[in-house]
């Protein structure tokens, strides 16, 4: 409080001074004087501290302007914060507005969250519009002077392919923010993240509750079971386990993978190298294969059925087998797992 408890000593003179006023301004009757007894002091103490602290306090209280905190409020900088897919706090006094993406992933999730891109990798080829915009090699190595020369605000690189590029983009003075889409959650988490940073978590949000419906709507109640399938030079068939972002695709349809439980081997992330025993053992309903060849390489959904022992499979005899395209089930992870798994589902309705 401002107002301090007063002391009945600190009182007294006071008392004195208006008993000789009292005294001064009387008629010429004799007025006698009497000692203030104690009771009658702290009587006074009681009023003062009841009626004119009240009224102190209320001088003493510097008034509040309103327009200026709301100046305050309007003109205060709002910081932007986020958590990158590695863990890194990053802060931004003001949204990018040159942004370099330099993976499938990046390039596909920025633009989910309502950003463009000033440049690419060659494998980014979606949405359409960035194919006009300049290339800066291979997102496994990109032409990290290419992106130096363009200096964007931001580079947005992929977490696991990718961060070795950090200390050299770092190191420029460039920000650089990583992201990831080994799951659904990442996808979402991901283009929060980069709405956030742009300030279009608006359209951010659309995206993700888009996505969330056509899953939904496309999810299939089969009970059937499905094999992602790879081949590589030598033709060994390598399967998609349930952990890749491949056999999500089958697990967001409603199938069961047939690889279940294969532990990851051989030269494509989250495949295991099957054996032809095994796939005869898994004996799947339902085959995508995925041919990384451009054409005019022979498609491996064709391929597959001149395998002699192949020909029992369920998948074979049913000709369930549908080849996938390599953007949406293999190299570019993010938004478009969406058109995946509604691809697979339109197969299987095609067929039961």
């Amino acid at each position: 409080m401002i107002f301090k408890k007063l002391s009945k000593y600190n009182l007294i003179p006071a008392l004195l001074i208006i008993s000789l006023l009292i005294f001064a301004c009387s008629d010429d009757e004799e007025v006698i004087v009497e000692p203030v007894a104690e009771a009658a002091v702290d009587a006074v103490v009681e009023v003062v501290e009841e009626v004119v602290a009240p009224q102190v306090e209320q001088v003493v209280e510097p008034a509040v302007d309103p327009i200026a905190e709301v100046v305050e409020e309007v003109v205060a900088p709002q910081m932007i914060e986020i958590t990158d897919a590695l863990g890194k706090p990053m802060f931004f006094d003001t949204a990018p507005t040159s942004i370099a993406a330099i993976s499938p992933s990046a390039t596909e999730l920025l633009y989910a969250a309502g950003g463009k891109a000033i440049l690419r990798d060659r494998a980014s080829v979606y949405p359409e519009e960035v194919l006009n915009l300049p290339d800066i090699g291979s997102s496994y190595e990109p032409s990290v002077e290419g992106i130096l020369e363009a200096n964007p605000d931001l580079v947005i690189i992929e977490a696991l392919t990718q961060a070795r590029f950090i200390n050299s983009l770092s190191a420029a003075k460039l920000n650089v923010m990583a992201i990831k889409a080994e799951n659904l959650d990442d996808i979402k988490t991901n283009i929060r993240n980069i709405g956030t940073v742009l300030g279009t978590s608006d359209i951010a949000e659309k995206s993700i509750a888009d996505m969330e419906t056509r899953l939904s709507e496309a999810k299939t109640n089969d009970a059937g079971s499905v094999l992602f399938l790879i081949s590589d030079r030598e033709q060994n068939l390598y399967a998609a386990t349930s952990k890749s972002y491949t056999g999500l695709i089958g697990e967001l349809a409603g199938l069961t993978n047939a690889a279940d439980g294969l532990e990851e081997s051989g030269p494509y992330p989250g495949f295991a190298l099957m054996a032809t025993e095994s796939i005869l053992i898994a004996n799947p309903d339902f085959i995508v294969t995925i041919t990384p060849a451009p054409e005019p390489a022979p498609r491996l959904s064709q391929s597959i059925t001149r395998i002699p022992p192949f020909a029992g499979l369920n998948a074979i005899r049913n000709n369930a087998i549908l080849e996938g395209d390599k953007d949406i089930f293999l190299q570019s992870p993010g938004p478009r797992i969406v058109d995946a798994v509604e691809a697979l589902a339109n197969h299987i309705a095609g067929i039961r």
